[in-house]
């Protein structure tokens, strides 16, 4: 069985299981709609990415060496 979650003028189906924990998101983050439970759940993972990619000691410079001098002749 499928339900129907609309948002604006867009209605998507989901699953009744994928209901179910839409619902106990919801009410987990304490948010008013589906909507809202989606664009919150969206923004984490948004913020989780940006952390796995500049979080703290991502990509550490190594050390520095001549060649990466701007006037070095390498």
């Amino acid at each position: 069985m499928h339900h129907f979650v609309s948002a604006s003028d867009t209605s998507i189906r989901v699953s009744h299981d994928t209901l179910r924990q839409l619902d106990r998101l919801r009410q987990a983050f304490r948010t008013r709609s589906a909507e809202e439970t989606i664009q919150k759940l969206l923004r984490e993972r948004r913020m989780a990415a940006v952390s796995r990619m500049f979080g703290s000691g991502k990509g550490r410079l190594g050390e520095f060496e001549e060649a990466d001098r701007l006037d070095s002749h390498y």
